[in-house]
C-alpha cells in the first residue's frame, strides 16, 4: 500500500527525485507506423495529463476543479486542510509561455475566494530532444514566487488592445526574482488595476480590494497552516 503524501512539499520532493533528468517520449501511431512527437504543446499537455495520475499513485487525494476555465486546476485534500493546486509545464530551453490567469478573472476571483492566493504551483520544465524530451526542472512555487514585476507594469502582464489580458510568470530558468511575499504581489496587482479603465474599478475599487483581502487573510486558516507571514 502506498504511504499517503502529507504535504505538497513532500510531493514535489518525491517527483524531483523520480523525474529530474529522466527521459520521456510520446509516440504517435498512424497505420501502425510509430513516430516520436517533439511538439511543445503535445509534450506539455501530455505531462499535465500524466502528472495527476501519478499523484494518485503516490496517495494524493486530488479533486479536479469543476470550473475548467478558472484557476487552479485541482484541490489537494489532506487530513486537516485543503489547498488549491495548479500544474504548469514549459519548454526549459525557452522562456515560460504559459499564463497564470486572466487578469480580470484573477482580480475578481481572488477577492471572492482568497484561498486561491495561497495555492501552490507544481512547475515542470522539459527539454525536447530527438528521443522525446528530458525533464530538467521540478519545483513547487507559491503564487508570489511565480509572479513578478514586468518591464512596463507592476506585474508581468500581457496587454491586448490597451486592456490587461494575461498574467505571465517570471523566467524561472534564469532565476528571475518574483515578489518577496504575498503583500508585494497584492500591492502590484492593485497598482496594475489602477492603470487600466474598467467597470471593475467602480465595482471593486483597487484600494478596497487590497485592504479587504489583507484583512481577510489574517484570519485565514490555510495561511496559518502554510505558515505564511501575515502582518
Amino acid at each position: 500500500m502506498v504511504e499517503k503524501i502529507k504535504t505538497l512539499e513532500e510531493l514535489a520532493t518525491v517527483l524531483d527525485k523520480e523525474l529530474k533528468n529522466k527521459q520521456g517520449s510520446i509516440m504517435v501511431y498512424l497505420d501502425g507506423v510509430p513516430k516520436i512527437s517533439h511538439t511543445n504543446d503535445i509534450i506539455g499537455n501530455c505531462l499535465q495529463e500524466w502528472l495527476p495520475a501519478r499523484f494518485i499513485d503516490l496517495g494524493l487525494d486530488l479533486e479536479p476543479n469543476t470550473h475548467t476555465q478558472e484557476f487552479p486546476d485541482f484541490i489537494a485534500h489532506f487530513d486537516n486542510y485543503t489547498i488549491p493546486m495548479d500544474i504548469k509545464c514549459w519548454n526549459y530551453d525557452r522562456s515560460p509561455a504559459f499564463d497564470i490567469a486572466n487578469f480580470d478573472s484573477f482580480y475578481k476571483e481572488t477577492y471572492e475566494k482568497p484561498d486561491k492566493l495561497l495555492g501552490k504551483y507544481l512547475v515542470l520544465g522539459y527539454s525536447p530532444n530527438k528521443h522525446g524530451f528530458l525533464i530538467k526542472y521540478v519545483g513547487l512555487k507559491s503564487l508570489w514566487e511565480l509572479m513578478g514585476p514586468g518591464k512596463n507594469y507592476p506585474i508581468k502582464l500581457q496587454v491586448k488592445r490597451g486592456n490587461p489580458y494575461a498574467i505571465r510568470p517570471i523566467n524561472i530558468k534564469n532565476y528571475s526574482k518574483g515578489f518577496d511575499n504575498i503583500y508585494s504581489l497584492l500591492q502590484a496587482v492593485r497598482d496594475t488595476r489602477k492603470l487600466f479603465s474598467s467597470p471593475l474599478i467602480d465595482e471593486l475599487p483597487p484600494d478596497k480590494w487590497y485592504t479587504d483581502i489583507v484583512n481577510g487573510l489574517k484570519d485565514n486558516p490555510l495561511a496559518k497552516i502554510e505558515n505564511i507571514d501575515l502582518k
